[in-house]
């Protein structure tokens, strides 16, 4: 959380830019975050919540979300 947190502080109040790659979630929802699928053919601009990936976290989450 602090990495994203320096990144969005980094971003905004500096102008830096950042290329990351990544699966984590945590990361990817870093806010005005262009995210390119390189999953798609040809390459596609996504929303964090529509990767697969993430899919995969949240429906692991809430299958075991009485386990909490």
């Amino acid at each position: 959380m602090e990495l994203v947190g320096f990144i969005e502080d980094s971003a905004r109040f500096f102008g830096c830019q950042f290329l990351i790659a990544t699966h984590s979630p945590f990361v990817l929802a870093i806010k005005q975050a262009k995210i390119y699928d390189l999953d798609e053919d040809p390459v596609d601009v996504k929303r964090w919540t529509e990767l697969e990936n993430v899919r995969v976290y949240y429906d692991f989450f809430t299958d075991h979300g009485d386990e909490f």
